[in-house]
């Protein structure tokens, strides 16, 4: 069935029991008479009542004149005429639409995931995420990294010159020596922006083994991303609050203050106890404590009459390591926070579970398509078939130049309202990646981008450059955006 067919034969179905707003054509004219009223004095053109025969044709010739516009558009475009043209039936006509689903836009799925990341112990997975700075550098930083260890959410800032790996792996290696490296390194930089920030780390510290993470993993970055933007807020309030440009430490800041995912603060997560600001920390006053400036004013404002003398008689107690203490409690404050990020887990599952619901063999999805993956006139998505769901909730899609070569969580993709394609309008006899499924689906090629990464003060000047060897000019997504004279020869 085609889409005027479909069309129809859901808009009868829909409009079978309420036969007030569309009616056929020979009932129209009996119940009527005229086709056509008047809805204000002052109007000049008349509004037409449209029958369900016409329908189709109006909400295509609106469709198409709005440039396949979206719902409103397309109200306003077709109230200049009838008047009985309701919503329902257009957005009826945008779900049957091919193009309308492959471009449409995804709903915001934040706080969403399907498969939760936890971690077990201190220092077995690690985030790192940089800071954009460079509209108010301090100095010659201009950048600020944040490395948080993934279960304490312990956060360490360094400033930074620049991105490049070798600055980042500096910067890492001096933290690794002091607390540990761990065995897995996330960052939503890329996984070859990781694989070089490891292949340096390597060249510094042989004997370091360290794997990175999985790209383009949606939930990888989160917990960093949240870390980032509550390290922005205390940098706004510090500079706010001090009328000044310079960058402060406000790592302490945000390890001490109380974190809601593992219920305590990162400092206590790591350390077993909460942080202490010196004497101000302490039980004594504030007026005692800035009066206090050498040991033995500590000693005497501490000092208090000697305790009851005990009975021969009791037992002494037996004495306890501080250290075996302190160690007990770092474990206790550790297993607490794994059991706060499991039922933090278990929390986002439910609510995954209850916005996206489970996926039956053979429906219509929409894939969204990277903007690294298409090119400037490929729509936002592509159409495809499930054809396979795993004990893991992994689903399977197939495509008409093949199956997707990896497989997809149900966040990672969005369900079609009605059947646009059958599973014989699919190839499954081969595997292919997103990017060729669309440059085979595409009217202009597919991406279409050629990028350089080239350095130096003579690049993009020989054939070593990608674009100066295609006769390209260098864009925006060249050597970050860095002038060259490929860039401005035009």
């Amino acid at each position: 069935m085609d889409l005027e067919e479909t069309f129809r034969h859901s808009l009868y179905t829909s409009y079978g029991e309420n036969k007030c707003i569309l009616l056929p054509k020979d009932e129209y004219i009996k119940t009527v008479g005229e086709l056509l009223i008047r809805k204000k004095p002052n109007q000049e053109h008349p509004l037409y009542f449209a029958t369900i025969e016409e329908t189709f044709d109006i909400i295509k010739r609106a469709h198409i004149a709005t440039g396949q516009g979206g719902r409103d558009k397309m109200i306003k475009e077709i109230n200049k005429k009838y008047a009985n043209i309701t919503q329902d039936a257009i957005t009826l006509f945008k779900s049957k639409c091919i193009e309308c689903q492959r471009k449409r836009k995804r709903t915001t799925t934040k706080g969403i995931v399907v498969k939760p990341i936890l971690s077990k112990d201190f220092s077995s997975r690690a985030q790192v995420d940089l800071i954009d700075m460079q509209s108010m550098c301090h100095g010659q930083h201009k950048w600020i990294m944040v490395y948080q260890d993934h279960l304490t959410k312990f956060c360490i800032l360094r400033p930074l010159t620049s991105k490049r790996a070798s600055e980042v792996a500096y910067q890492l290696l001096d933290i690794y020596l002091l607390l540990g490296a761990p065995s897995i390194l996330q960052s939503d930089n890329g996984s070859e922006f990781t694989a070089q920030v490891i292949t340096e780390l390597k060249q510094m510290w042989p004997d370091l083994v360290i794997v990175h993470g999985k790209p383009r993993h949606p939930q990888s970055q989160g917990s960093v991303e949240r870390a980032n933007c509550d390290i922005k807020d205390m940098l706004i309030a510090w500079m706010s609050d001090n009328d000044t440009r310079d960058w402060t430490v406000v790592q302490f800041q945000k390890n001490s203050s109380h974190h809601t995912g593992i219920k305590r603060s990162p400092f206590a997560a790591l350390f077993g106890a909460d942080a202490k600001v010196g004497l101000t920390s302490s039980s004594l006053p504030q007026d005692v404590t800035a009066r206090l400036q050498t040991e033995d004013d500590l000693l005497s404002a501490v000092s208090h009459p000697n305790p009851v003398e005990q009975s021969s008689e009791e037992a002494e107690p037996v004495p306890v390591s501080p250290i075996s203490v302190r160690q007990e409690e770092i474990s206790l404050q550790r297993e607490s926070a794994r059991d706060a990020q499991f039922q933090q887990a278990e929390r986002m599952v439910k609510r995954s579970r209850i916005v996206f619901s489970s996926v039956q063999i053979g429906s219509n999805v929409t894939v969204p398509i990277p903007s690294v993956d298409r090119g400037r006139a490929d729509p936002r998505n592509i159409i495809g078939v499930v054809t396979e769901c795993s004990d893991n909730k992994l689903y399977t899609i197939a495509v008409k130049g093949g199956i997707l070569d990896r497989n997809y969580s149900r966040n990672q993709f969005d369900v079609c309202a009605t059947t646009l394609y059958s599973p014989d309008d699919v190839c499954t006899d081969k595997d292919i990646s997103l990017r060729q499924a669309v440059q085979l689906d595409s009217k202009c090629g597919g991406q279409g981008f050629t990028r350089c990464n080239c350095a130096g003060s003579k690049r993009c000047q020989t054939n070593r450059c990608k674009c100066f060897k295609a006769r390209l000019v260098c864009n925006s997504r060249c050597h970050s955006s860095l002038p060259c004279i490929n860039k401005n020869c035009c």
